[in-house]
């Protein structure tokens, strides 16, 4: 009987073991199958956070560019188009530079007629400024605050005035 006794403690050690065991490896695989949901679940994150043109980078391609820089490009082509063209035309060399000459005159004198025009509005805005400042100031002087009543100085130099 001893014999079927130590058969049975053996094999209740061994099932204990084999328990033991069992609950190691489930834990770990639990905590395994928990990393890889991580891992997934950042990885995941990442692409998500990847922005489309970070995607169009990676393939040599980009957005569409500004309307702004898009007239800007094609603006400076039809100036390199011109002078191409200019510098191509069956004209001597003589007459082509008196041609570029004259259209820079014409530009020069655009600009500045748009200078003088603007020195004018401006001119014309900052005196009527001015205008409406001192008649706002003269308004005011009617007040006793400036030592002034009814318009009349108190007193000779005590009034406040613009001239």
């Amino acid at each position: 009987m001893t014999r079927l006794n130590d058969a049975v403690g053996t094999a209740k050690g061994v099932y204990e073991s084999a328990a033991a065991g069992a609950g190691v490896a489930a834990t770990t695989a639990k905590t395994t199958a928990f990393d890889v949901a991580k891992a997934v679940a950042g990885i995941a994150a990442t692409l998500g956070a990847l922005g489309f043109d970070d995607v169009l980078g990676w393939v040599g391609l980009a957005r569409k560019r500004s309307p702004l820089t898009t007239l800007a490009f094609f603006g400076a082509g039809i100036a390199v188009g011109a002078g191409v063209a200019m510098l191509l035309s069956p004209k001597s060399g003589e007459a082509l530079r008196r041609d570029i000459l004259n259209r820079l005159d014409g530009l020069k004198r655009q600009a500045t007629r748009g200078v003088e025009q603007a020195e004018r509005t401006v001119h014309d805005k900052v005196g009527g400024a001015v205008d409406a400042v001192k008649g706002a100031v003269s308004s005011e002087t009617g007040n006793s605050h400036y030592g002034m009543e009814g318009g009349r100085a108190q007193g000779g130099e005590s009034g406040h005035h613009l001239s």
